[in-house]
């Protein structure tokens, strides 16, 4: 492994939220990642990664510096640090006035979804962990996703963050057997190591819950792998899976992994080429081809076995200091109805859009809902498809509507599943 140190121009990435991921600010230290999983997405030419993504690591060494200015240029305060270079270091009293609770706080992505923040290189650089100091003594909340129990190295940190305003540290994982996981995750801490992990950090009070993704077809989502890494997510105290099928972009993505496919599933390989031969520049599959060979969609078996052990589908909103609660929660209600509409029943792409364009409308606008009375709310609504979603929220702040439908999805799946068992 070749640590290549360089002065990056920028490190914050903005993004929208969605159910994979409620945090609006992403970053991330690293360039590479010696995890060097098979089925990466992150080497696909489309994220401009190096051609050594494995190999070697490029650390983007000013990244505290660049994460600490983009606090200070927001009007952000280290209100935990003991030193600030400030007036507060001589007048104590003024530190709860320094305090930023009328600004609008973000979750921090350490992250990003692409190059993992805790793989090996981090044992000595110990980014990550300078991130996470900043993020302390801003008072922020972060977001993790890892396929490393090496996170349990900074849990003193992520202890006092969490006390603070929240922490989410996430793992992903797609086998439970160890074998076939070390194929596809080669230098990843093992599957029984991360659910080790996420149960010591749900001790601590510390959200955390699992990304099955992505699900590999005949592999990893198979009866038998599915419902060993739901049961034991629901054993270590997990409290949702995240699952989401295989993508394979054109090039360097897709290559990697049919090579490994060919080598150690010979007998799946010939399978791999039908359902990933339509060259879909996302790298989707071919969804007639799917449905020709008798399968069922991952996410469709996960949902089912979700619902049945009680386990979410996806984290929960976390709202940060200084923002709108009511905007918030009616916004991630949206998204989760949108998502069970998109997936699970039959529903028309304007009230799929419309729910979606909703949804980020009162993630971004800049007045409480809470504070108005429901006439006025109701009049921001442009598409009459939505209003019952937000009335029926507007009456208690849940909704029973996405309850209701979140039943009728399980009854969906169910049917469905049974059918095409039957069928095949």
């Amino acid at each position: 492994m070749i640590v290549e140190e360089y002065e990056a121009k920028s490190l914050i990435r903005k993004s929208r939220t969605s159910l994979f991921s409620w945090s609006e600010m992403y970053l991330n230290p690293y360039q590479g990642c010696y995890h060097d999983c098979k089925y990466c997405d992150g080497k696909s030419e489309g994220y401009y990664m190096h051609d050594d993504f494995a190999n070697r690591i490029r650390v983007k060494k000013n990244a505290p510096q660049l994460l600490e200015e983009y606090l200070k240029k927001n009007g952000f305060f280290p209100i935990n640090r003991k030193k600030t270079n400030s007036l507060v270091d001589y007048f104590p009293d003024l530190r709860e006035s320094a305090d930023t609770k009328h600004k609008g706080k973000f979750v921090i992505f350490i992250g990003g979804g692409v190059c993992d923040v805790y793989q090996p290189v981090e044992k000595e650089v110990k980014m990550t962990r300078k991130l996470l100091e900043i993020a302390y003594d801003y008072k922020f909340p972060v977001f993790f996703l890892t396929k490393s129990d090496l996170i349990l190295r900074d849990l003193d940190l992520l202890k006092k963050i969490n006390e603070d305003s929240y922490v989410s540290a996430c793992f992903t994982i797609t086998l439970a057997d160890e074998k076939k996981q070390e194929i596809f995750e080669p230098n990843a801490s093992t599957s029984q190591e991360r659910f080790e992990a996420i149960e010591k950090l749900r001790e601590e009070g510390i959200h955390s819950g699992v990304y099955f993704y992505p699900t590999l077809p005949f592999i990893g989502d198979t009866d038998e792998n599915m419902n060993a890494i739901y049961r034991t997510a629901k054993e270590v105290g997990a409290e949702f899976v995240y699952c989401f099928g295989l993508t394979l972009k054109p090039g360097r993505n897709k290559n990697e992994f049919m090579q490994t496919l060919s080598e150690h599933f010979p007998d799946i390989y010939p399978k791999y080429e039908v359902l990933y031969g339509n060259k879909d520049k996302y790298g989707n599959l071919d969804r007639e081809k799917f449905k020709e060979m008798g399968l069922i969609w991952s996410e469709t078996k996960g949902y089912k076995l979700g619902y049945e052990l009680g386990l979410g589908y996806s984290s929960e909103r976390y709202v940060p200091e200084g923002r709108f609660e009511k905007n918030l929660r009616l916004s991630e209600i949206l998204h989760r109805i949108q998502y069970l509409k998109n997936f699970y029943t039959k529903t028309s792409r304007i009230e799929l859009n419309a729910l979606n364009d909703t949804a980020q409308f009162f993630i971004s606008y800049q007045n409480d809902i809470g504070k108005m009375d429901e006439e006025e709310i109701v009049k921001l609504v442009e598409k009459p498809v939505i209003l019952p979603y937000v009335t029926d929220f507007l009456k208690t702040g849940e909704s029973e509507l996405l309850k209701e439908i979140e039943k009728k999805a399980y009854d969906s799946v169910y049917r469905y599943i049974a059918e095409r068992k039957q069928e095949f």
